[in-house]
Formats: structure tokens, sequence, C-alpha cells
């Protein structure tokens, strides 16, 4: 969707994706964005007291869950053929 934005909107980024080729090979990344109106446009990047504890708990779980994966494919890697 293409669209000229008015003189008090702002785009602000809130995240990346990464989509896959048919062979799962990851494209480059691209940035994710949302329109806001500019006195908004400070305050949408910043997370509330309420989202910072669920984001810091999904973070360590996500990080552990990586890990396990990472072991798991170093593993396959040493043993013998």
């Amino acid at each position: 969707m293409a669209r000229t934005l008015t003189k008090h909107e702002r785009l602000v980024q809130i995240g990346q994706t990464a989509l896959r080729d048919p062979d799962g090979k990851p494209y480059k990344a691209v940035p994710m964005y949302i329109i806001v109106d500019e006195s908004a446009a400070d305050t949408v990047a910043e997370l509330s007291h309420s989202e910072e504890e669920p984001c810091d708990d999904i973070s360590g779980l996500l990080a552990a869950k990586f890990k396990q994966y990472m072991d798991g494919m170093n593993a396959l890697e040493r043993r013998p053929i």
C-alpha cells in the first residue's frame, strides 16, 4: 500500500521481518513501520511498564530454547556417520 503522509504523520519502526525463499534461505530483513500522529510518535516505540516484564520473560524463554536448539545441532554435527 502506498500513500503520502499528511503534514502531522510520521512513520515509526516497530520491528523487522525476514521472509524466506522457497529453499528456506532467509531474505534480507526489512523494517516494519506504522503511521502515527506526530504528537504520539515518541511514545509509540517505548514499552509501557506493564509490557516490560512480559518482554523480559519471553526473551529469556526464547534464548533458552535457541540454546537448546543450537546444542542439539552441535551434537548432530559431532555424531559419526
